[in-house]
């Protein structure tokens, strides 16, 4: 039983002991609202009914001095930060009522308390209803239980209701992977899950899902709750930059005719290599050939012809060569095959290989007379020194001068390069 409602119910109790003592404003008033008593903290409620600027609670302590009832009423007094929220206590006293006692309770840490929470969840309420992006929560059995006013995926609020999140999802695939953590029954948070979600159209839309469990005072998982957000467009729109990128890197390392590598792509990939094969002591060909005769081919065919040869022999290179050598056409009809790890052997196999493919493309493209061929030079990368990628095919071009001097159709393998440039 508090202070006031003990003074009421004993009469007894002397008020004009209290009110000194009281913690909060107290006063004591005669029959006709005078003030007999006051403590210091009931100046202020006393300066403002004084004012007029307490007037429902100057209206209550006049009924209570007229019909003897208790009453409660709110006071807030002005200040600095929102003033003094007040709870006041009307008790008369004596049968017939001849005095009045006012005891007051500061509320102001109260009213300030549910002010910022009422302003908290208005400010929610307001975010939820204006984001783009979709608030959720499921409740304890995995069913939602609460989704943005605004709705989602093409569903309205109201059609979320008691439907599970599986409902939207998408059987596991390659191009829709579901993520190993499914976010909407996470029991840990989840930041930024991507999952793929079914709109009521039927269309497939990307979200980033971040998430929290929902616990009951006993700590038990409760549901989850979390926010969505759409990143489909920017997903695509990233996917287009990357393929937008990718095309680019192409043309810029590509021959756009044969599509082997160019010149500057490939010499700055053979500088890379030759480096590694130095340093780990590891053999290397850089086979260098050009087409006899090609001049006669458009001559006589035409540069739709000529062109037809350069991807031919292209195609010719992509498929002698493994996938750890690398093929370029530096220019007009000359070719360059660089073979990863291989020596002398290799070498021969290739240009052994080259040969009979260049004599089908002259079955199909050659002219009489002047029979298409390949004249091929051939040099091993050196082991006695560092030596760069230009330097290198210097020394295959002028192998592939020394076959092409010696009747064309041919291949010239150059020494091995053991010590000091000497074979």
């Amino acid at each position: 039983m508090d202070a006031e409602t003990a003074l009421y119910a004993n009469p007894a109790l002397n008020p004009e002991a209290l009110v000194p003592v009281f913690p909060g404003p107290a006063a004591l008033f005669d029959e006709n609202g005078a003030v007999l008593l006051a403590n210091r903290a009931a100046e202020p409620l006393l300066d403002a009914l004084a004012a007029d600027k307490l007037v429902a609670l100057a209206a209550a302590l006049d009924a209570s001095l007229a019909d003897g009832l208790p009453r409660q009423e709110k006071a807030d007094l002005p200040g600095l930060r929102g003033g003094t929220a007040l709870q006041v206590t009307l008790l008369p006293h004596g049968n017939p009522v001849g005095r009045l006692l006012l005891l007051g309770r500061d509320t102001t840490l109260e009213r300030n308390l549910l002010q910022a929470l009422m302003q908290s969840r208005q400010l929610f309420r307001d975010l939820v209803a204006c984001s783009t992006d979709f608030a959720w929560e499921t409740k304890p059995d995995g069913r939602f239980g609460f989704v943005s006013p605004r709705g989602a995926l093409g569903f309205t609020a109201r059609e979320f209701e008691g439907r599970r999140p599986d409902d939207f999802a998408l059987p596991d695939a390659p191009e829709t992977p579901r993520p190993s953590i499914w976010p909407f029954d996470a029991q840990q948070p989840q930041d930024a899950v991507e999952v793929f979600l079914r709109r009521k159209d039927g269309s497939i839309g990307c979200f980033e899902v971040s998430c929290v469990a929902v616990r009951d005072s006993q700590g038990a998982h409760g549901g989850t709750r979390g926010v969505a957000r759409d990143v489909t467009e920017a997903r695509e729109r990233l996917e287009a930059l990357r393929r937008a990128h990718k095309t680019l890197n192409t043309l810029a390392n590509t021959d756009g005719l044969t599509g082997l590598l160019n010149r500057r792509a490939f010499l700055d990939e053979l500088d890379k290599r030759l480096a590694r094969h130095f340093r780990n002591r590891l053999t290397g060909t850089l086979i260098y050939f050009d087409l006899d005769n090609f001049k006669r081919v458009n001559d006589v065919r035409g540069h739709q012809a000529g062109d037809e040869v350069l991807k031919a022999v292209a195609e010719v290179a992509r498929k002698t060569l493994r996938v750890v050598d690398l093929a370029s056409r530096i220019g007009g009809d000359e070719f360059l095959l660089w073979l990863e790890e291989t020596g002398r052997d290799s070498a021969t196999s290739i240009a052994t290989r080259l040969m009979e493919a260049a004599a089908e493309i002259n079955k199909q493209w050659g002219v009489e007379g002047f029979p298409l061929g390949f004249s091929i030079g051939a040099v091993f990368a050196r082991l006695d020194k560092p030596e760069n990628a230009e330097a290198l095919v210097a020394r295959a071009d002028a192998a592939m001068y020394v076959a092409k001097k010696g009747g064309k159709g041919r291949t010239h393998i150059a020494e091995d390069i053991v010590e000091d440039g000497q074979a």
